[in-house]
């Protein structure tokens, strides 16, 4: 369940837990997996067959923690992306921190009615859970956002290099019978255009063309592929080059974690942190994090909190 709690509390929180921002976990950054002390992490992309998975690799950064790059966010783990956590030895999981989970930003991004997860609300980002004992998931589970999108990133508070949709990358929305594409205007100061298209309309002009043709129905999954990694926005990977231009530079990278830390406790805006109290008391082998396809998505992983044993 979702637990209520300050900005600043993740902070409190991870001081003596698994904080995936902090320095150490730097060296998972462009890896397809990484291991940093009792924690494996690694990252999967669900290939075009829809079935099987193939190597992925991951993002870091000292603000939101672990995510997973390419797909419609560069740094967070999308839907058609899985970030796999695995422990040295099971462990009794107390509380997961997520970041970069909202509601109300499907206007924004033109995905707005478009969530369809079973007992979860619509226009709220969502977060997938699967619990790992042994090679098997025993148990998944969906955590929706509890924080608003605010007018401007977090990260922007944190570092004015950080851009408004910097690491935005593609939005192909199909809902019912229409196509919706997200694309720039053509400057950072303008909002995105939405392009719409029905699906199966015909300019009246020309429907005599089709008079007494065989009608045949096409599969639109391998032409869909194709927006795979298009980029519809010019500034990408804006946020995740910063990042990685001074993945070797500690300073740099201490300096924006020590902001952020200030910003949480100084200024109400969220970064949507939410904590995610586990009622599992099963010992496990690992996690599993995934985005629903059927809902607004993108997330990143900053930590975790392991059962303190008694005595």
């Amino acid at each position: 369940m979702a637990q209520a709690q300050s900005l600043s509390q993740i902070d409190q929180d991870l001081r003596q837990a698994i904080d995936f921002r902090t320095l150490a976990y730097r060296e998972c950054l462009g890896q397809h997996e990484c291991t940093i002390g009792e924690v494996s992490l690694r990252a999967t992309r669900l290939n075009d067959d829809g079935e099987t998975w193939s190597e992925a690799t991951l993002y870091w950064d000292p603000i939101d923690g672990i995510g997973i790059q390419d797909g419609a966010q560069n740094d967070e783990i999308d839907f058609e992306e899985r970030l796999e956590i695995r422990f040295e030895a099971p462990q009794q999981v107390q509380s997961i921190w997520y970041s970069d989970l909202f509601h109300s930003e499907d206007r924004r991004y033109g995905s707005y009615l478009t969530d369809r997860v079973e007992n979860e609300p619509v226009d709220t980002e969502i977060a997938g859970l699967g619990l790992v004992v042994g090679d098997a998931e025993i148990r998944r589970a969906t955590f929706s956002a509890r924080d608003r999108l605010p007018w401007s990133p977090f990260n922007q508070e944190v570092s004015l290099d950080f851009i408004e949709n910097g690491d935005l990358r593609r939005r192909v929305v199909i809902q019912d019978e229409t196509i919706m594409v997200m694309a720039p205007r053509g400057t950072s100061t303008e909002l995105e255009a939405l392009l719409e298209n029905p699906i199966g309309k015909v300019d009246r002009e020309k429907r005599s063309i089709f008079e007494g043709v065989e009608t045949v129905e096409i599969d639109l999954l391998p032409i869909l592929a194709e927006f795979h990694g298009t980029s519809l926005f010019a500034v990408g990977t804006r946020n995740f080059d910063l990042v990685q231009r001074v993945a070797n530079n500690e300073q740099a990278l201490r300096n924006l974690r020590r902001i952020a830390e200030y910003k949480r406790s100084t200024i109400d805006m969220s970064n949507g942190e939410l904590r995610m109290d586990l009622e599992e008391t099963t010992a496990l082998d690992g996690l599993t994090f995934f985005a629903p396809f059927d809902a607004s998505n993108d997330f990143s992983v900053a930590g975790l909190i392991f059962a303190q044993e008694e005595g």
